[in-house]
């Protein structure tokens, strides 16, 4: 089968008896006020908990050049990928520092004929279409990407997930790509949706990791609480498997690129799953990257590298399978964050209307609780649907805000939204700000009243929002996002709160393997506070951010050093001395001062030399 014939059987699905579906909504939903799926004319302007400081993320979309809109296919017949949307990426293709930006569409266009879309950011800030020029081009119905160098050369190549065939792009370093998917012996027929690269066996080579959705069958008929025809819901379609590609590396001859499935042997084939987010990372600090799955309607995955390089599903011992009341969720969006700033990594996963999205708190020792409650995290999402989430630091302050795009899979249940004629107007929703009030709560932020600047802001669109990736895109040290919508324009916000404090920017590479140092844990130590991320750009919903990483660093003028450690079998500690906030630093492996070849349970900060007199101790602060 062809992979345009996807797209095909897509638009043109005739009915098919059978598989009618009503979705119950719970009664504790909380109806969102009717609108019109149009924009208004201001910015988000809010304020802080303190009521100090402004948090403004504006829409300049139209300002830099950026000329994006879904196309999700013949509106009618309610294709299941529709209502999924599609992913973007922000990472720097052409290596001339600054980001540029692919956004996944659904059906290929006349004009472009692809479904991928890349935007070079020119030396003005604005961005023009090289999607034809590049030779990414992408015939698949679109849905997710990953950003990662795969043959170790130095530039970053691309993954495509589709409903259909997935696609793999090598970087040719000219501006240019090549398809080699077939040569690569990459192959995936089931309906892609997230994906990551991670060096899974630690050789140095980036492998890929693919998450896959449902058997959907095309000319299902489904319909709402109310009778009407509607998009199907995940229930009514088995899951799939996920796939495991390990790169065969120096196995190649050079400039080869081949990899081998290794899902049977991984373990990952032993349970099948209805798959949208996928983290890539070190859950348990064993050394070994972990998979976790964020799974629709079913129990979410969470994949414990064992030492002899198989896999096993822990999510229901480590506390992130389900809620605190036991139920499966429909798991879309995910982060992995310090989000209450105890110095462990917690997970943040989007669900369903009439579901609360869920803050799962680090115990330590790859281990959580359902904090979601407590956090004041529940309420506010109970009458959205999310997908991409992001957390970052928006005004400096030293903790990280929650952002959340939200858009109805299901039509509104009173109908209120779908006051105009536009089809999508039964399913757009409002996006979100979470700002991080301390003490591991967050509060709503709602629109200050009276703003009256020009462009329109996160929290005022209402669209079906899907993707969220987040990034520097102007460079000028705080953290812009991009949102993509269904049916709808992509949406650039640029971020120009004011700020609380400092930042301080860091990129980690590996000289050797001439790429980022995908998996490196950073550890940034500043006014007596630890500040930990680990470098994967792969999160949220479909989507990719900024490989580099972004630290606010509240009111200090200089951070006291950085400790990092280093990927691999060895897992190597290195520490970088200190310095002036408010830069952007680039640290390669080997030219820092080595204070550890850790085991596997060692922790890089609590086990790491005195700072010298250019800082204070920690004291174990951030230690697990």
């Amino acid at each position: 089968m062809v992979v345009a014939s996807f797209a095909d059987r897509l638009q043109s699905a005739s009915s098919f008896p059978g598989c009618y579906v009503r979705w119950l909504l719970l009664a504790a939903w909380l109806a969102v006020p009717g609108c019109r799926q149009e924009r208004t004319t201001m910015p988000d302007e809010v304020m802080t908990a303190s009521g100090s400081q402004a948090v403004r993320m504006v829409d300049v979309t139209g300002e830099v050049g950026l000329n994006f809109v879904h196309h999700p296919g013949r509106i009618g017949d309610y294709a299941m990928p529709q209502i999924m949307g599609s992913g973007a990426a922000l990472f720097d293709f052409d290596q001339d520092d600054d980001l540029d930006m692919l956004l996944i569409d659904g059906v290929p266009q006349a004009d472009v004929e692809s479904t991928s879309r890349l935007f070079r950011q020119t030396a003005n800030g604005t961005f023009e279409d090289v999607t034809l020029s590049s030779g990414l081009l992408n015939q698949g119905y679109g849905m997710g990407v990953a950003i990662g160098d795969m043959d170790n050369d130095g530039d970053l190549d691309v993954y495509l997930t589709n409903y259909g065939l997935d696609r793999l792009f090598r970087n040719n370093g000219d501006s240019t790509f090549t398809d080699v998917t077939e040569s690569a012996g990459i192959t995936n027929p089931s309906w892609g949706t997230a994906a990551c690269f991670f060096d899974h066996d630690q050789d140095g080579w980036l492998d890929l990791f693919v998450v896959n959705y449902l058997d959907y069958f095309p000319g299902s008929i489904c319909e709402d609480g109310g009778g009407r025809r509607d998009y199907c819901g995940p229930e009514s379609f088995r899951g799939t498997a996920d796939r495991l590609f390990r790169n065969l590396g120096d196995a190649q001859p050079s400039g080869q690129i081949a990899f081998e499935d290794v899902t049977v042997a991984a373990g990952i084939a032993t349970l099948a799953g209805r798959g949208l987010g996928a983290l890539c990372r070190d859950v348990n600090q064993d050394g070994l990257p972990d998979i976790y799955v964020a799974n629709d309607m079913e129990p979410n995955r969470l994949w414990i590298h064992q030492p002899d390089g198989t896999y096993r599903d822990q999510a229901v011992l480590r506390g992130v399978a389900v809620n605190r009341l036991g139920r499966p969720e429909a798991s879309m969006g995910l982060v992995h964050a310090d989000l209450n700033g105890d110095g462990r990594q917690d997970m943040f996963v989007t669900h369903l209307r009439a579901e609360t999205n869920t803050f799962y708190r680090s115990d330590g020792d790859g281990r959580f609780s359902d904090a979601t409650s407590a956090a004041g995290l529940g309420v506010p999402s109970l009458s959205n649907t999310g997908f991409g989430a992001a957390a970052i630091d928006v005004e400096h302050d030293g903790d990280l805000d929650l952002f959340i795009v939200n858009g109805g899979v299901k039509r509104s249940p009173d109908g209120r939204q779908g006051i105009s004629s536009d089809h999508w107007s039964s399913y757009v929703e409002a996006n979100q700000i979470l700002l991080n009030a301390g003490q591991g709560t967050y509060e709503l932020l709602p629109v200050k009243p009276g703003a009256s600047q020009s462009a329109g802001g996160f929290q005022q669109a209402r669209e079906v929002s899907r993707a969220l990736a987040a990034g520097d895109i102007d460079n000028d040290g705080d953290v812009d996002l991009l949102v993509s919508n269904v049916g709808g324009p992509a949406r650039l916000f640029r971020n120009q709160s004011a700020k609380a404090g400092n930042w301080l920017q860091v990129r980690v590479v590996d000289a050797d393997l001439r790429r980022d140092a995908v998996g490196a844990i950073v550890t940034v130590e500043a006014g007596r506070r630890s500040y930990r991320q680990e470098a994967n750009p792969s999160s949220s919903y479909l989507s990719s951010h900024d490989p580099r990483l972004h630290f606010g660093l509240g009111r200090v003028a200089r951070y006291d050093r950085i400790v990092v450690q280093w990927p691999g079998p060895q897992s190597t500690v290195e520490e970088f001395s200190g310095g002036e906030t408010g830069r952007a630093v680039v640290l390669s492996r080997g030219s820092g001062r080595v204070i550890q070849r850790s085991t596997p349970e060692a922790n890089p900060v609590s086990d790491a030399l005195p700072l010298d007199d250019q800082g204070a101790s920690t004291d174990g602060a951030g230690s697990e």
